[in-house]
């Protein structure tokens, strides 16, 4: 049903439920359905439809009354987003105050305040911490493309109510190749494309497409075979989209115009007479099509909480079947409960004091959650662990990302310097070179960047943008001294870098300007592990056993480091990660029976292990300097 309207669209059921599906599998596995993204924009472009089809319609209706239009549609969208919305949220900040360790809670609260007010879009189009969940372990992730939504419906009333309908459509297309224009000038000429996915001027051209559709509905053709290639080409548009579209895409822009078009196609193609339907309509309005449109939204709400929780337990972003039929089962099981128990029952005509108090009860629930959360977090939290083996370096006294003083470590006063260059795992190893300097007699620059090898050529534009200002500063900076440097040593995430053939390309162009005089020194990734042994000490305290052991899959990236640099003079590989201190990891056991963490994440050892790394890769490091 639309809301505040009386014409059914069976089909418009059908094409949320193809949209909604096409986000679930996309979310589950980008694999199965590389452009299922999409589906999202086609709910908008329903949305635009929609509420541009209501907007009219009331204006109608109450004599050009605007307030009065206001209050109504205002007051439907709140009784139709808000209460599955809030419920959501505070489901998922229980479970997170639960599960997370207390760091990658604190990054959850963050985006819970910013999803509180919609706003969601804004804080995950900055996002990016090396050290929190990854995004795919963000259960509010998904909350962005709402907070878009009703951050449009601030907007679009005023438009609608206050235009003619002849300056309503020019007014929607000069907008609509205004922002598409926009978008594709910072997605290609600036490189914007994180702030740009997430953005609401990005995302508008969307909404008013399918506003376009409702107002040209009356001069649908006649001609129903028409109709019925409009339908068709409109799905295979769709269809298109979810073949050659994906990730890597520049996204949104004039792309968003294929799934866009598609979708108004659809809507305004089937806009059926009586007793007139089509193929494609019929086939969209199919019964399983119009529940599962029907409880789309609940579906969207819902499944990426669990798709984050169970990332977040695993470790993994793939998950297996077996996950993968508790995911399914769950999801349409809290769907279902969300859509009969809390959108319906608070959607329906009611007395004055039932509605009062669903909302008191709603929004208590909420209050109570958010503010009690972190006391939850730390009444499930296991002892807190010393601080150094929390982190591998203070961060304010290192030069990872930012230039502390003169980034030397070690013997301060010997006249040998090596230059160290990397990643967060050249990062990691300040100490190690501290304490190796002062023990065999030299000095260590070490100027690293979260997810950026420091060198020259580097490909920086792959990485986060969140981390390509101070990658680009602190490659700047190292060139300073490469080229009179005359022992390097380079270190980094290997497993990350060598799945792009780009850093192939720059690794090769570095090594080929290391001059005859200069050695460098590439050193082997340390053992990746299988899970975050801090994350796996709180679920198992939990009751939920996680095994932590050494995942044995970054070893081929050492291979592939080790065979680039083969037969090159003065490039050395430095095969550290079989040292004995990795034989138990994550915990190194003493001579006198006592075990030690040494990693606090899956692939960075704390201050404690790095200090053993040190001590065992001396006699190594020493018969290089010599």
């Amino acid at each position: 049903m639309t809301a505040g309207t009386n014409n059914f669209r069976s089909d418009i059921q059908g094409l949320r439920a193809l949209a909604v599906l096409a986000v679930i599998t996309f979310h589950y596995n980008p694999a199965l359905l590389p452009g299922g993204f999409i589906g999202v924009d086609v709910f908008l472009v329903i949305s635009g439809y929609l509420i541009t089809q209501i907007l009219m319609s009331q204006k109608l209706k109450s004599n050009q009354n605007i307030l009065h239009t206001l209050k109504f549609f205002y007051f439907s969208r709140i009784k139709r987003i808000a209460p599955a919305y809030f419920v959501m949220l505070f489901a998922t900040t229980v479970v997170a105050a639960i599960l997370y360790i207390p760091p990658d809670y604190i990054t959850f609260y963050k985006s819970l305040k910013s999803a509180l007010y919609f706003n969601s879009n804004h804080y995950f189009a900055g996002f990016g911490d090396y050290f929190s969940p990854s995004a795919v372990e963000q259960p509010l992730l998904h909350t962005w493309s709402l907070a878009v939504e009703i951050q449009f419906y601030l907007l679009l009333p005023f438009l609608v109510l206050l235009l003619t309908e002849k300056t309503l459509k020019a007014v929607y297309f000069l907008l609509i190749v205004s922002l598409i224009a926009l978008a594709e000038y910072r997605l290609r000429m600036q490189g914007i494309e994180q702030a740009t996915y997430y953005s609401l001027f990005a995302r508008i051209p969307e909404f008013l497409i399918g506003g376009l559709v409702a107002l040209y509905i009356k001069t649908k053709p006649k001609d129903q075979n028409i109709n019925l290639l409009l339908s068709v080409f409109g799905l295979l548009l769709i269809l298109i989209s979810f073949a050659v579209l994906n990730e890597s895409s520049l996204y949104p822009g004039i792309a968003v115009l294929l799934p866009a078009i598609g979708a108004s196609l659809l809507i305004f193609a089937n806009a059926s007479e009586k007793g007139k339907s089509n193929v494609v309509s019929n086939l969209l309005s199919f019964p399983i099509l119009v529940w599962l449109g029907a409880i789309s939204y609940s579906l969207y709400l819902w499944h990426w909480p669990i798709l984050a929780f169970f990332r977040y337990y695993t470790g993994v972003e793939n998950l297996t079947n077996g996950y993968g039929v508790f995911f399914i089962v769950l999801t349409l099981l809290l769907a279902s409960a969300s859509y009969y128990l809390v959108e319906n029952p608070m959607r329906k005509q009611r007395t004055l004091w039932k509605k009062w108090v669903g909302w008191m009860m709603l929004i208590s629930g909420v209050t109570i959650a958010t503010q009690t959360g972190a006391t939850l977090n730390t009444k499930f939290t296991p002892e807190s662990l010393p601080l150094k083996y929390q982190r591998y370096a203070d961060p304010d006294t290192i030069c990872h990302g930012k230039i502390v003083g003169d980034c030397l470590k070690g013997d301060i006063n010997s006249n040998l310097e090596v230059l160290v260059l990397g990643d967060s795992h050249a990062a990691m190893l300040n100490i190690f070179f501290d304490n190796l300097g002062k023990e065999l007699g030299f000095k260590a620059r070490i100027i690293t960047a979260s997810s950026c090898a420091t060198i020259p050529e580097f490909d920086y534009q792959r990485i986060p943008e969140w981390a390509q200002e101070s990658c680009i500063a602190q490659i700047s900076e190292a060139k300073q001294y490469i080229e009179n440097a005359k022992i390097i040593f380079l270190a980094s995430a290997w497993q990350f870098h060598t799945q792009y053939p780009t850093f192939h390309t720059s690794l090769e162009k570095f090594i080929n300007a290391i001059k005859p005089q200069q050695t460098l020194y590439i050193m082997s990734q340390v053992p990746k592990l299988s899970n975050n042994p801090q994350r796996a000490a709180r679920l198992s305290a939990l009751g939920f056993p996680v095994g932590v052991s050494i995942d044995k899959t970054y070893l081929e990236a050492n291979k592939k480091i080790e065979f680039l640099i083969n037969n090159h003079r003065n490039i050395n590989f430095l095969k550290l990660n079989d040292l004995p201190v990795f034989n138990k990891a994550p915990l190194y056991k003493l001579s006198d029976g006592a075990n030690h963490l040494i990693y606090f994440d899956d692939n960075h050892l704390n201050e404690v292990g790095v200090k053993y790394y040190a001590k065992e890769a001396a006699s190594m490091i020493q018969i290089k300097l010599n």
